[in-house]
């Protein structure tokens, strides 16, 4: 599975889970999720289960506490170098 592709998923999860409007311009995959209000202290947890059953990878400490984890793209980063 490409980067672009694990983004695409996660951007399908996180506007699904978190109700994300498909009208709201501010979503983009460089956009901070936890800053900008779209995933809350609960949702990382969700979002985490998320990536661990869809991409059967698990997310290190200093990963998940990264500023690369804060965006789609940054998540996506992550999640495809610890499949490889």
């Amino acid at each position: 599975m490409t980067e672009q592709e694990v983004a695409a998923a996660v951007e399908d999860f996180v506007r699904r889970e978190f109700s994300v409007s498909p009208s709201d311009d501010n979503f983009r995959h460089d956009v901070d999720l936890f800053e900008d209000g779209y995933v809350d202290s609960v949702g990382v947890t969700e979002l985490l289960a998320f990536l661990e059953t869809t991409f059967a990878v698990e997310i290190p400490e200093e990963d998940l506490f990264s500023a690369e984890f804060s965006t789609i793209t940054g998540i996506a980063t992550i999640v495809t170098r610890h499949r490889s």
